[in-house]
């Protein structure tokens, strides 16, 4: 990691380039610091660079939305919860707004818009501080040592409410969750755990996936608002275009938007 403030302009980008590994299986991790976008400066099997605390600095041919779809998979929460409370916050002018993605614990900050092209991710877990540096630069702090090691080319304003909207949005999610938690006592739990076990051990669910069960979840909506509409006019849905307008639905919640 730079000692010094790198600044991450094209000339600081192509420094860290030419120190870093080629790994085109690299992901974001929990060690990942931010993946910076490079497709527009031609540098050589190159389309993003992660920096990680343990990894040092990777260069890959992976894009940061590939590397971003990748991690949101993996996460308990998609894009649309995110989205949807940054909607419910600003109404009509949702549009206007960057919208950062979190999943619990797990944020990734934009450094600008995304929808038309590829942009630079911070991994806020790792984010020690930032500061704005004048109207137009953003210092970087991932380590408790030292003040910032890169800082980045961006809006500073427009960066700090990214920031907020990411707290704010995590703020929703831990009152869902405390809500849910207040139905859930830990002696609840246990009892349900134990009378399961006891009672109907051959039919205890598998392979819990929130991820998986909210998809279905959504699916099931799609399907019933289809054969409801259909019924208006006397007809039913075939099989076929319910899975079609599923799979758009899919796509375009996997889209980052």
């Amino acid at each position: 990691m730079h000692k010094s403030n790198l600044f991450l302009d094209e000339t600081g980008i192509r420094k860290i380039y030419r120190e870093a590994f080629q790994d085109d299986q690299a992901l974001i991790t929990s060690t990942t610091t931010m993946v910076i976008d490079t497709h527009k400066l031609g540098l050589p099997n190159c389309q993003a660079i992660l920096l990680d605390k343990k990894r040092g600095t990777i260069f890959t041919k992976r894009s940061t939305n590939m590397l971003v779809k990748k991690f949101i998979s993996w996460q308990n929460f998609n894009f649309v919860l995110s989205t949807f409370i940054i909607e419910e916050l600003y109404h009509d002018h949702s549009h206007r707004h960057i919208v950062p993605f979190v999943s619990g614990n797990q944020i990734l900050l934009p450094t600008r818009g995304y929808v038309h092209s590829p942009a630079s991710w911070i991994v806020q877990a790792n984010l020690i501080d930032y500061c704005c540096l004048g109207q137009n630069k953003v210092g970087l702090q991932f380590s408790k040592q030292h003040g910032p090691e890169y800082i980045i080319p961006v809006n500073s304003h427009q960066f700090t409410t990214i920031y907020a909207n990411a707290l704010i949005i995590a703020e929703v999610q831990t009152r869902m969750i405390e809500q849910l938690i207040a139905d859930f006592p830990h002696k609840f739990i246990k009892g349900i755990h134990n009378k399961i076990r006891e009672l109907f051990p051959q039919q205890l669910p598998q392979d819990i996936n929130f991820h998986k069960i909210t998809e279905s979840f959504i699916d099931k909506i799609i399907e019933d608002v289809l054969q409801y509409n259909f019924s208006l006019i006397d007809e039913k849905p075939d099989e076929k275009y319910i899975l079609q307008v599923k799979n758009a639905v899919k796509e375009r919640q996997k889209r980052l938007r």
